[in-house]
């Protein structure tokens, strides 16, 4: 979640359409506490581009913890939607850009549907999302 080195950012947003926000967010923050030029969650999903037809796609963040809870909900139709275009489904724990406190940001299970606070050096994966 982080860059090598924590800190608060007040990527507070939990809502629909704060993952945009928090993106935002923690790249300014990280980038102020030094990101040493790494890769973390939020700046893996601000930097994704991905061209279909002739149209890229750009504007993409890491969702908040509702956005994710969201996708829970939707699992069973996105996982068969990115399968039948060579993704692939979700796996388990997932970060949202929801952060807790200077330690710890929200993750979402998706085999159970609960979401908790992990520490921000965990490695978990990432779904980038973008809205439209």
């Amino acid at each position: 979640w982080h860059a090598g080195t924590s800190g608060n950012t007040q990527a507070k947003g939990d809502g629909p359409y704060e993952g945009e926000t928090n993106t935002i967010i923690i790249i300014a923050a990280q980038v102020a506490i030094g990101d040493d030029n790494a890769t973390y969650a939020a700046r893996v999903c601000n930097e994704l581009q991905i061209t279909e037809g002739a149209k890229t796609y750009y504007d993409w963040y890491l969702p908040s913890k509702e956005e994710l809870y969201e996708m829970y909900l939707n699992k069973a139709t996105i996982d068969a939607t990115a399968l039948a275009n060579g993704g692939t489904a979700f796996d388990i724990y997932y970060w949202s850009s929801t952060e807790e406190d200077d330690a710890t940001a929200w993750v979402q299970r998706f085999d159970d549907g609960t979401q908790g606070a992990c520490s921000k050096g965990g490695i978990y994966y990432l779904r980038a999302i973008r809205s439209f």
